[in-house]
This record gives structure tokens, sequence and C-alpha cells, in this order.
């Protein structure tokens, strides 16, 4: 492909348009040296006007100055030239695989884990970017209307165009520093639309001058015009003509008339200054319009009837909604494609818009994560009113009705097995989704992650361990009132951190945080998938109260390390990409890490599996079990804000883990759940998750070698019979020759014989 050639500009007064190299002696190029040559002069070389002697007299003075600045840098030892050759070393070259291959739409399609289709991705079917062939737009004046308002010498320059910088750099000084145009052609303008990259820098406006060069020796001027047609913002999350068209006027790009092209020609400069969708954009972008028809007509595009004609075109926008899409999309198969388009963008150092065009046009083959009967069971509880709503007739007057969001991860391989991210059936596309975008404070769910489990691996405490739950006053910014509260704001006195845990008790929670210090917690919840250390540790955090909040997905991610025994691994929605001719394009590579030893992760398990049998959680959430009534090992965590705005719960079994959250979006107003609706959260996880177990083994957590079981004294000692008899003992979990666990050859010395004998009078 020659991007370096000259081209000949369309001819005035002409709607054909030719974008094929010309002869050198044809070009631009030769027509300027022509003018250049020596010879008798055919008019006299004085005969120019005062304003023209004015305009060369500053050029020249320009060029001079450009010279001085040139001889200064190279006096300097060539520090300007090391500079600039410094930029270009670090341009990094444009990935435009996929882009160009192709003159035909390609359907790609999304798999679940067993192969079948869960989604096809076409024009069609995703209204907000859809490309289309410069071919199937030659009829129009789409590109003459681009060419005219952005880079009128578009098919002259080699990629950057001088004339249109120096003018710039001229307008910049006339009016107070800030052009009134800028000198970006439309190659470079592709540059940053592949790149992303639109960063107001020196060194980045350099390495885009010479990307553009790059990218004009590589393609055509016509395959960098389709590039910009098709990744060109228009506004609403639109972009492409094609959607544009399709989604303002309600016509393919194919059919657009001239005004029409006009008007889209003038939207990506400030498409939401421009907007068409609003009152005040529309007048903006019709200004804009009459702008870019009356540049077309003085470079020769269209003649003076045709602007006339265009100006007096009535505009037909739709009307109603924006078109839907024809198939609706999953929650779990938009975000896996999300993921894929990210990831794409990333390894080709791409912009994400260019990934997406990819992606959704290119004919890929995405192999996902997805499992059909856990995704099943995901959709069969959020279409279950019972779940949402106990009693609808308490909802009638809400401004909203109650929503949740659900991820369900694999244990053994940390993948994405379903999500659902709203309740009810899904009506569009690229709609909230509540499992992945849904950043809500936790309240006590978060303990474990934060608090109890780094506790325990640190060796500050062990299950048996004795606190008092008391009136604290641990908020450092009012030490006189007692913080934190206990959800039934009473005390209960002594009790082990088991117990602790099952009963969620706040004032226990933040003690253990202060013991493991804010900044550590902070970095094993960063270590769980959860970085919120820009917000900066504060004890409330121990209670789940964070200012940006975190997602069901991220809270799954974060207990699915202690399900797998320690080991955090990055969720992941996809497995592989393919392209058209079965070529790998991606392979997932999640990032997984120990965060806890397998003694923590089983001690933890266990101590929440009371949460279940006789905690917060008891009474709507059981040990599951399968078809043939055999136990699996069933954790979890319960976790409320401040004035029931939102309810928690996230458990796991060896199997699979899963995180709900259930309330209100909130968007009106604080809308609290009524009581009878407290306990959905822990409903909606119990519903999916004895479902998805039917069919498996009964199972345990895994208990390592280095995990005792003994009978200890509630003072912390081994057990005697005295203890016994005072009724003070308890039987827990232990890791061998930590130095929390009771030695035998230290026994309780607070119930004694002699202690017995003062208890009981009348005895010896």
């Amino acid at each position: 492909m020659q991007g370096s050639e000259n081209y000949n500009r369309p001819s005035k007064n002409s709607n054909v348009r030719n974008s094929a190299p010309v002869a050198p002696e044809n070009s631009a190029l030769a027509d300027e040296l022509h003018r250049s040559l020596t010879g008798k002069p055919i008019k006299s070389g004085f005969n120019r006007s005062l304003k023209h002697e004015i305009i060369s007299f500053i050029g020249d003075v320009v060029r001079i100055g450009l010279v001085i600045v040139l001889c200064i840098c190279f006096a300097f030892g060539g520090f300007g030239a090391g500079m600039l050759l410094g930029y270009v070393s670090q341009t990094k070259p444009l990935s435009i695989a996929d882009i160009t291959q192709t003159d035909s739409v390609q359907t790609s399609f999304v798999y679940d884990i067993e192969g079948n289709v869960i989604a096809r991705l076409t024009g069609s079917q995703n209204v907000d970017r859809i490309y289309v062939p410069i071919s199937e737009v030659r009829n129009t004046y789409i590109e003459e209307a681009i060419i005219s308002i952005e880079d009128e010498r578009f098919y002259e320059h080699s990629g950057i165009d001088i004339r249109r910088i120096g003018s710039a750099v001229l307008s910049a000084l006339a009016n107070g520093g800030t052009a009134t145009y800028g000198g970006s052609t439309i190659t470079q303008q592709t540059v940053k639309l592949i790149s992303g990259n639109d960063q107001h820098s020196t060194s980045r406006k350099i390495q885009e001058w010479f990307a553009a060069m790059s990218l004009e020796q590589e393609l055509s001027k016509d395959e960098i015009m389709e590039l910009y047609i098709n990744l060109a913002p228009m506004g609403n999350n639109y972009v492409g003509i094609q959607a544009a068209a399709q989604n303002y006027f309600g016509k393919d790009a194919s059919e657009l008339n001239l005004a029409e092209c006009a008007f889209l020609a003038g939207l990506p400069k400030s498409p939401s200054y421009y907007n068409p969708l609003r009152e005040s954009g529309r007048r903006n972008a019709l200004r804009r319009m009459r702008i870019v028809l009356s540049k077309m007509y003085e470079l020769g595009y269209i003649t003076e009837q045709e602007y006339n004609d265009a100006l007096n075109t009535e505009l037909l926008f739709r009307s109603g909604e924006t078109r839907a899409s024809n198939d609706i999309n999953s929650y779990f198969a938009e975000y896996a494609i999300s993921e894929v388009i990210s990831d794409l963008a990333a390894a080709r150092g791409i912009s994400t818009d260019l990934a997406a065009t990819i992606v959704y046009n290119r004919g890929y083959h995405i192999y996902t994560t997805l499992e059909p009967n856990v995704q099943a069971a995901l959709d069969e509880a959020f279409m279950t009113q019972d779940l949402f709503q106990r009693d609808p007739s308490l909802l009638v007057d809400l401004p909203e009705k109650p929503q949740a969001g659900m991820v369900v991860i694999n244990v053994q391989t940390g993948a994405i097995a379903g999500m659902q991210g709203g309740y009810g059936r899904k009506t569009v596309n690229m709609s909230l989704n509540r499992a992945t975008q849904a950043y809500r404070s936790t309240g006590s769910s978060i303990k474990p992650l934060i608090a109890y489990a780094p506790a325990l691996e640190l060796g500050l405490i062990c299950p048996s361990m004795i606190f008092v739950d008391e009136a604290v006053h641990l908020d450092p910014n009012n030490p006189d009132a007692p913080w934190p509260l206990n959800a039934d704001r009473s005390y209960a006195g002594p009790m082990t951190i088991r117990r602790a845990v099952a009963l969620s008790k706040n004032t226990i929670a933040v003690r253990v945080w202060y013991d493991v210090g804010g900044d550590t917690a902070l970095w094993f919840l960063q270590q769980q998938g959860i970085d919120v250390i820009s917000e900066g540790a504060y004890p409330a955090q121990a209670i789940g109260s964070f200012t940006t909040g975190i997602t069901p997905l991220q809270m799954c991610g974060a207990f699915n390390t202690l399900a797998s025994g320690g080991t955090y691994t990055e969720p992941y929605a996809y497995v592989r990409v393919l392209d058209s001719e079965g070529n790998m394009v991606l392979t997932s590579t999640p990032e997984s890490h120990r965060v806890y030893s397998a003694e923590t992760a089983f001690i933890m398990s266990d101590i929440l599996e009371d949460v279940i049998t006789n905690g917060t959680a008891s009474g709507s959430v059981s040990i599951i079990t399968n078809s043939n009534g055999e136990y699996i090992a069933t954790a979890g965590k319960t976790g409320t804000t401040d004035a029931n705005l939102d309810k928690w719960f996230c458990g796991y079994t060896p199997y699979y883990c899963g995180a709900v959250w259930y309330g209100y979006d909130n968007r009106l107003r604080q809308t609290l759940i009524p009581t009878i609706d407290k306990p959905n959260a822990n409903r909606i996880w119990y519903y999916v998750m004895s479902k998805i177990h039917q069919d498996l083994p009964g199972a345990s957590f895994n208990r390592p070698d280095t995990i005792v079981q003994m009978e200890v004294c509630t003072s912390g000692y081994y057990a005697t019979e005295f203890c016994r008899a005072a009724g003070t003992t308890t039987t827990d979990y232990f890791v061998v020759n930590s130095y929390l666990t009771p030695r035998e050859d230290a026994l309780c010395p607070i119930h004694t014989a002699t202690t017995e004998e003062e208890q009981t009078p009348g005895i010896g």
C-alpha cells in the first residue's frame, strides 16, 4: 500500500473523487516545482496588493525565526534534535491488524464452556458501533464534508500539514495563546482514534506526527478515511457514521443526503456540544452544518445550487426511543465482551473504541467460562418475585423496585461461572450491571477479609480467644462517644472470636482491625482484589464503610481467596479468542498469588460455617446438601449497612463461591429495605447455590495436617478436668506450633483443685 504518494485532489464542481496515486509529473509537488522554475515571467513580479506584501513579509520573518531556532539547537550540541529523536524513538508502532483486512462485516460469536453460542455480535445487534466500508458511502458527500471541515489538503499532505500547523500557531499568537482551530489532519486524528492517546504534551504531539506519517506509508488515503469514518465519535456513545446515521436519521449511511452528511461531519469536533439529542446541542450542530456546507462550496465540492438546496433542506430526525438491538445480550456476555475489548486494546496498544470495533465486526470467536447450569440457576432466581418482593403491596408507593447483583465463581479455577446484574428480564443492551458496576458499602460482610483473616494470618488471634463485647470509644474523630455500636445496640460481654464472627459484633471487629493495623488491613484487602488504598485507612472500614464502595464481583473474588485455600485468582470471564480463520488472538492469563496460608483459610472457613448454623444467617441459609442428602461444607458472611440500605451475603463451598448484593438503586431517593425483605440477599444466595450443588458429591473444606483440634479453657490454657467441671471448656482448631496454641504442659492455672474446693463448701 502506498501511503506516501501524492494524490489528485478532486476537481471543483465534481462529485467524482479519485484517491488513486498519480504520476510524479502530475503531483502536487510537481506543480509546486513548476511554479518555482525560473524563466520569462508572464506577469509583473511586483503586481501584488499591500495585504499580500504584508503577509509575505510576516512569512519571511517566521521562516527566519525558524532558521535561528534551528541554529541555536545545533549550537547547543544538537540538544533539540536529540530531544526530537528521543520523542520519535519512543513512538509506539500502531497495531492495525484486523483493521483493513476485509470490506465485509463478519459476525463474531460468544460461547459458553460447553461450546453453545450465547451471543452473536453484528452491526444490527450493536447499534452503537457499526462498521461500514468506504465503498458503501462513495455515492454520498460524507467524505467531502469531512475533508472540507477537518482537513482540506487531506489528499496532498503525507500525514501532517505544515501549512495548517503554522497557521494554527499564528492563530494562537493572535488570540492570546489559543488557536481558533487545530492543526491536526484527518490522519493525525485517526492516529488518536487508533491509539486512544490524547494527552496534551509536546512529546505526544511529535510522536503523533511521526505516527501519522508512518500510517500514510502503510495505508492508502481511502483506508485512512475508512478508519476515520468508523471510529469518529458521534455523541451519545455512537461511534462511526453508520451508527450515527441510523440513530439520528433512521437510515443507513449510504442513504445520507448532502445536508445530513454536512451535519454528521461537524459532530466529531465536540460530540457533547453538538449533541443532536439535546435541543441546544442540535441548534449548535445545525449552525456548524452551515459552516461545513459553506466550506464545501468554497472548496468546489458542491455547486452554488447544491449549497442553497442543502441550506433549505429540513433534516428529519428520528423520533422516539433509540432503535434497540434485535438480540439482548446477557449480563455475563456483555461483561466477557468488555474484558476481551479491554485486553485486546492493552495487548495491541490501541484505543478501546478501535478494539470494540474489531471485536464486533471481524468474526471473532470468544470462548468464555460461563457454566450453563450455574447461569440457569441465576436466571431462575432473578425471575422469581418472591425472592425480591415477599409482599409486593408494601412496595407500591416506592419510587423504584428492589434490585440485586450476584456473581458465582468456580473455586477450582477462579473463573466466573455465571452472573446476574438485575431483577427481571433484561430489555436493553449495555444496561447497568449490578454484579460488576454497583459499588456499594459492604457492611459486616467485609469483616473476614479486612480484620479476622488477616489477624489469623499474622498470628494475632485464634478462634477460641476471648474478647469482651462492651462499649468502646474507637472513633478517633469523636473519642467521647461510644463507637462502634452493634446492630442490636446491646453488648453481650465476654465471647470467643468464633462467636463474635457468628453474631457479627462490630465492637470486636474494630478492635481486631486496630490490632492488625489499618494500612496492613488495606494491604490484605488489595491482595484479595479490592484496592481501596487510595482512601487511606480509617476504622469504619472494618465494618464496611467505604467511600467508593465495592462490587459483588470484587467481593466474590475476595471470598474465593478463602474458598480456594488462601490463593487469590483474578476473576476472569473468557479463556481464549480466535479470529475468523482460527488464529489465536487472545488467551486469558489471570493473575494469581497466595494471600493466606492453608491453615488460615481453613480456620476462617470453619468459623464462617457458624454464621450459617447458629449466627446471623441461620434461618435463611442452611448448610447445602446434594440430591442424595449429603452435606457440602458451607461458609458465609452477612452484611448490612446503616439504615438497611444494603444487604449482602457472601459465601462458598469447596465447589463454588457466590456474592449477592440486594437493595435499591436509590437514583431518586434513599429507599430503606422493608423488614420482611431484609433476608432476601441470603435467600437469593441459597436458592442459587443449593441448585447448582445438587449433582455434586458431599465435600468438606480441606483441613491441613498442621491443624489440630483440642479442648481448651476459655482462659486460653489447656483444659483440665476442673475446667470441664466449671463449664469453661470449648473445642476448637489450632495451628501446630503456634504460640497461641495451648500446650499440654501448660495447664489452666485458673481452674484447679484448690479453686474447686473453694467453690464447693463442705468438700474435704
